[in-house]
This record gives structure tokens, sequence and C-alpha cells, in this order.
């Protein structure tokens, strides 16, 4: 019986269509690997947009649909990195009871050395977009400080791809300095602007109409009197204003009694922990304009847990990493594993490719013989023209088999051998870490931490429970099935 799976394709961009992952090439590859490892596409999942932040609309769909189709056993992609550009959804994905996540180009193997080995390539795939993100954030970080909009063009401007700045957009730039001028100096509403905006057929970069909370946003920035405001400060401008700065102060003047400003504060281990005490979440304050101290909610009463200061709290969360962490001679046991483990997957293949080609030629042979027989008149035309058809058919299903075959890579050892390293290390790295770094790596290992006292009592993702297991207690074994292998931690985000 065919196990049933859906498939789940994605393109962030036109240059990977271009590059050979465009969607119908991924759903071909997908349809010829199911046929080829017996499997059944009982529903297609199709998304074009970045896997980086979790909330991917198809993605969500698909598990809504695995949840409530438990028949369905196994979500077919293209490779790892279609689906785990984020962790959170990844492991979202890969925890469901009885699915699992198969890549039509990278061969797995079917067991929990195949899942830690996946999670291994989703964290790579995650902090190398973390990686990008920071590069591409510090690039226009510093086009902001010398005084260019790094961004997409507000309204009233066009980006030029010369200057790599902005230039005035000659057709809505007057609909942008009347709505000033309306707005400091008529007694209309916001309500007023957005209708007025419409009818003269403003609209959003995307083409949309402009709300009121898009007006009231349009009348804030400062970019329309030669400023620009980027993450928080305010730079001056290179590009040419299109109103004065006392027209608007005058807008600010008005709206000033309909607005506030709050200082936001980060508080990086907010949402890992939870009250060992009472069970309810532990929230952060600041205190005395200068310390975050981390503390229970008292949802339910008063709590027994005392006020904790960030540092000490980083400090005591390290032994979330030192739970997992690995020695050298782990790690030389694990890539044994792993290389004897190709080595069998790539015999295997080699037996099956030949003896795909093995079948192609005895069709091959039937297909001339038959081409015989009807020149022989021993069968009539219409007969050789439908043998004809289906011998064509199957031979271009095995061709197909094969080359699927033929492109399938296996992990690199180089990278899998880097991230256990890296795992090796984690301990140290986090001692050199700041607060947000050590929060973004306690959150890929970790769903919470169980805080009571001075104790801390983490609450491990898979597969990093086993290997929690396997560090504590020496037994590398704790779920056998019919080939047991040892956990392989994933480690995207360790060397942050």
């Amino acid at each position: 019986m065919k196990r049933k799976v859906v498939t789940y394709v994605r393109v962030s961009t036109e240059e990977q269509a271009k590059q050979g992952y465009s969607i119908p090439a991924q759903h071909q590859i997908l349809q010829d690997y199911a046929k080829g490892h017996d499997l059944e596409i009982v529903r297609a999942f199709e998304e074009s947009q970045s896997a980086f932040k979790p909330g991917r609309i198809q993605f969500k769909e698909m598990l809504a649909f695995l949840k409530k189709n438990k028949d369905v056993k196994g979500v077919l992609c293209y490779k790892i990195d279609r689906i785990a550009r984020n962790l959170r959804d990844y492991s979202e994905l890969a925890e469901m009871a009885g699915v699992r996540i198969i890549s039509a180009t990278e061969a797995l193997p079917e067991n929990p050395t195949g899942t830690l080995i996946g999670t291994v390539q989703a964290g790579f795939s995650r902090y190398f977009s973390e990686q990008l993100s920071e590069r591409v954030q510090l690039g226009m970080q510093t086009k902001a400080k010398e005084g260019v909009w790094p961004s997409f063009a507000p309204i009233g401007y066009l980006n030029d791809q010369g200057s790599g700045g902005i230039v005035v957009d000659a057709e809505r730039s007057g609909i942008i300095q009347k709505l000033f001028e309306i707005y400091a100096y008529e007694d209309v509403s916001l309500s007023h602007l957005v209708q007025w905006a419409r009818e003269r057929g403003l609209r959003t970069r995307k083409g949309g109409t402009l709300t009121k909370g898009a007006i009231h946003k349009l009348l804030r920035n400062p970019i329309y009197y030669g400023a620009l405001r980027w993450k928080g400060v305010i730079y001056e401008g290179s590009h040419q204003q299109l109103i004065s700065k006392a027209l608007f102060d005058k807008v600010q003047d008005r709206l000033s009694g309909r607005s506030y400003s709050r200082t936001k504060h980060i508080f990086p281990y907010r949402g890992l922990l939870q009250c060992g005490y009472c069970g309810c979440n532990i929230t952060a304050s600041l205190e005395k304009k200068r310390y975050i101290y981390y503390h229970c909610t008292q949802g339910r009463g008063k709590c027994l847990q005392p006020y904790v200061r960030q540092d000490i709290m980083g400090d005591r969360l390290k032994a979330v990493v030192d739970n997992i962490h690995l020695t050298e001679d782990q790690i030389s046991v694990l890539l044994d594993m792993m290389r004897r483990g190709k080595s069998r997957r790539q015999e295997q293949v080699e037996k099956r490719i030949q003896s795909l080609k093995n079948e192609a030629g005895i069709r091959s042979k039937r297909r001339d013989a038959l081409y015989f027989d009807k020149l022989d008149g021993k069968i009539t035309e219409e007969r050789w023209q439908q043998l004809e058809g289906e011998l064509t058919v199957s031979l271009d299903k095995i061709r197909g088999q094969i080359e699927l075959l033929e492109s399938i890579q296996e992990p690199q050892e180089e990278s899998v051998q880097a991230t256990f390293e890296l795992l090796e290390r984690a301990p140290v790295l986090y001692s050199k870490q700041k607060d947000e770094e050590r929060a973004r790596l306690l959150r890929t290992l970790v769903s919470n931490c169980i805080v009571k006292g001075d104790s801390i009592d983490p609450v491990y993702k898979k597969p990093f429970d086993l290997v929690a297991i396997g560090t504590k207690t020496g037994n590398w074994y704790a779920r056998r099935d019919s080939n047991p292998q040892p956990p392989v931690p994933k480690t995207g985000a360790l060397s942050s």
C-alpha cells in the first residue's frame, strides 16, 4: 500500500526560479520521486515567499491538513531548506506524530539519525538566513547614516537605480504636499484625508488604498522635509524635500494630542521561561530605569519565585547548553556511523540504478521485437501503436527514476562535522555571547525552561532531548528502532 504524502514547494526570489528552483520544476521532480518510491501525493502546497520568518499561509494550511488527515504520513519537498529557513515552523512539522519530512534530493535515512541530520540542515539554513539578514541590515544602516534612504521609496518618491537613493515622484509628490497643507491649515480629520487621497488615486506601493493608519504614518514621516528616520534615529537626508520643516512641525502639533511615544525595551529571555512554583510565565521588567529583572507574573496569586537580574539569569541558563555538549570522542563515533550509513545508502542506490537500467534494456528489446512483429504481420498496426505507447511511457518513467537517483546528494560530511564541532564549543561560545545572541541559541534548543529558585530545568526540542539523555546517562540508544543510531544535534545558531 502506498504511503500518502503531501508536497510542499517554495521559491522566495526570481533568482531562485531562474536557477532551476521554479515551482513547476520542483513539482515535476517531486512527482517523479513519488512514482519511484511508492508514494501517493494527496495534495500539493506551494508558496512564493521567504521562509525566514514564521507565518507562511500555505505552510499553516498544510499543518492544519496534516493534523486533520492522520492517514497522511509524510511531507515531500525538493530540499530541506525549502521548508526550513526558520526553526519554529520546521520543529512544529518535525514533531508531528507519524509525519516524516522527505527530501527528494537529499538522501536522509528514515530513522532518528535522518531526523537529526535534517534538523542540522534546518539549523544551518536558519543561521545562514540570519547572518545574511544581519549583513543586509548593516548595509542599510550605513546608507542611512550617509543620508541615503536604504529601502523601498516612501510614497511621493521613487527609487533611483543610478544613485541608489530616492528621487521625487513627479506624479504623486504634489498630492503629498497638499495632504500636509490641508491637515495643517484646515479643520479636517484623518478620515477626511483618507477619502481625499482615495479620490485622487493615491495608492500604496502595492496598489492598495491608504488607510487612516497609513495616512497618520505618512504625516509623521520626516523624510518629506529632508530628513530620514531609520531604526528610531533621525539622519540628515541627501534627497530633495517636499515640504518645509515648519509645515511638518505644524502638522505634528495637530497630531500630538492623539499620539504618544513609548520607550521600548528588549527582554531577551522573556517567552522562554516558566515558573516552577505556580506554572505561570516568567516575565521581565526594568527596575530603576537600568536593571532588567525576571520574575513570575503571579497570575495565580503570590508566588515564591524571587526576582532574578538578567545577567544572573543568563549565567544560569548556560546549563541548557552544557547539558548537550558533545565531546571529541562522541563526535568521532557519530561521524563514523554517518560514514557507514552513507556507504550503505550509496550501495543501495547503485543497485537500484543498475536494476532500473536492466529493466529499461529489457523493455527496449521488447519494443524492438514488437516493431518487427508488426512488420511481419503478427500484430495489427493498432495493437502495435497501443503497446508501443505503453512501453514508451514505462521507459520514460524508468529513465526519470534513474535521473532522480543519480541526482540525489548525500549531506556533506564537512558541514555535519562543522556542526558537531560547533556543538562541542557551544559552552565557550555561549559564555562570550550577549544576552540577545544567547536567547536566540536557547530558542533553537528548547521549547521552554522551568525556573524554580536558582534551578533551571530545560524542556528540549527534538532531537536535543535525545542528546541530553545521551550526555547525561551515556546511553545513546534510549530510543531503539530497526536501525539504531545515536542522536546528532542541529546547531545552526551556535556560531552566532
